[in-house]
């Protein structure tokens, strides 16, 4: 469209503002075809929102993890959308150079150390005891990026396995210099001797240590997963949870406590830092529940839809009808809102998704931006008490319509899918009360 027509269009628009509150003329909608008859001299106001949106489950890409600032660890069992994991791949950096253990140094003990991000930082029932392995990998971390459907090499035997129940708010007692000392809450698993002795002997005696290579040729890395898979778990629904940990902390850490010839109580930390490659692995297990229905096939009939974290599931929606208001002549849309219900019950035990993203798709299926999205009006943000996601879609409706473009679709995801393991249940267009709606005010002029 030239920049004159755009130009009118705005005077146009600034016009119909200008008179909106001395004329209120409200018309109907129904299955997208409108009456009655306008009369183009008239300015006229109308509300609609009945059009049809029809809505499909859609399996999400992988995602890229290695750029999260936080590390999803756990598996849980949704009474709804099934059973869902994640696993971390992580290496391990010195906190200096020339790193050195003594004459004669002998290991003590070996721990990793993980530490919460905060007190609510799970999703899940955290009173179910949790299993996690730690592996040591055969392979180094040397790709630049890192989905979330990528494995590695790891040898078989777990280096230190640990079965806890997550305390996310409960401070630490460690030994540190022989003192007894609190600390950040944090799981604290203990690994091989044999494994830790070999890491002292790389720095012992006239030995040291001398950069992040020499380790990362010794250990590789980490593989830290459940014991269980979405395969072979045995958790009843509503069972397990998925953590968050902030393994950025100094506080997360591989520890080798230590004595040599002179010293005893002597420590090390290696750390993992944003200088750590690391990443998450997620994984789903759909078996038995309504989500495998809908990805089964085409043609499924649901009352609801879903949307889910951790490179679940996404939603896409279709407007089949909506460039019927082209056939109403001039028209602007002075507000479109796209308005998802939380379906009833569904947010009992678990949080539904804090932000949403509603986003365009193109001709190859991926998902573009949308016009709107860089409006502070766009929204996205759940509503706790109207149990609601809003976005205002007006710019997006209007250049579809007035420009007739190819409609490919809008797919409704998750903000943060690699951070969180929310999912949201989500009323569809064929809920008996409250189903999706697009809410349009338009004139005519």
């Amino acid at each position: 469209m030239s920049s004159t027509i755009f130009k009118n269009l705005f005077l146009r628009k600034a016009l119909l503002l200008s008179v909106i509150f001395s004329i209120t003329l409200v018309s109907c909608k129904k299955d997208g075809q409108l009456f009655p008859e306008f009369n183009d001299e008239n300015l006229t106001i109308h509300f609609t929102d009945t059009f049809s949106i029809l809505t499909s489950l859609v399996k999400d890409d992988s995602i890229q993890t290695d750029i999260s600032g936080v590390n999803l660890l756990g598996i849980y069992h949704d009474s709804i959308m099934g059973f869902a994991s994640s696993a971390i791949y992580t290496e391990i950096t010195l906190a200096g150079t020339n790193v050195s253990f003594g004459q004669n140094a002998i290991l003590d003990s070996a721990v990793l150390s993980l530490k919460y991000l905060n007190e609510a930082a799970f999703y899940g029932n955290i009173l179910t005891p949790m299993s996690i392995n730690v592996f040591q990998l055969s392979e180094q971390l040397i790709k630049s990026e890192y989905y979330s459907n990528e494995d590695l090499t790891s040898n078989s035997t777990p280096l230190g396995s640990l079965t806890f129940t997550p305390l996310t708010n409960d401070s630490t007692k460690i030994i540190s210099n022989g003192d007894t000392i609190k600390v950040a809450p944090q799981v604290r698993i203990r690994l091989d001797d044999a494994f830790g002795q070999s890491i002292i002997d790389l720095g012992k005696n006239s030995n040291t240590i001398s950069d992040n290579q020499v380790i990362k040729n010794l250990v590789n890395g980490f593989y830290i997963t459940p014991t269980t898979t979405v395969t072979s778990s045995t958790l009843q629904k509503g069972e397990g949870s998925i953590l968050t940990f902030d393994i950025n902390s100094s506080v997360s850490t591989l520890t080798l406590y230590y004595h040599n010839d002179t010293e005893t109580n002597k420590s090390y930390s290696f750390l993992i830092n944003s200088e750590s490659k690391k990443y998450n692995r997620f994984a789903h297990n759909y078996t038995n529940t309504d989500v495998e229905k809908h990805l089964a096939g085409s043609g499924f009939d649901s009352t609801v839809t879903y949307v889910q974290s951790m490179g679940g599931v996404k939603t896409k929606l279709l407007l089949p009808n909506i460039k019927e208001l082209a056939k109403q002549g001039d028209f602007i849309i002075n507000k479109a809102e796209l308005v998802f219900m939380i379906n009833e019950g569904s947010d009992f035990t678990l949080n539904p998704i804090e932000n949403m993203i509603l986003t365009g798709i193109n001709s190859s299926g991926n998902a573009t931006f949308l016009i709107d999205y860089f409006d502070q009006s766009f929204g996205g943000t759940y509503d706790i008490t109207s149990k609601t996601y809003t976005f205002n879609i007006t710019r997006h409706l209007q250049d579809l319509i007035q420009n007739n473009k190819e409609d490919y679709g809008l797919y409704l995801i998750p903000s943060g899918s690699a951070i969180n393991a929310n999912r949201s249940v989500i009323n569809s267009f064929k809920h008996p009360s409250n189903k999706i709606k697009l809410n349009i005010t338009y004139s005519n002029y």
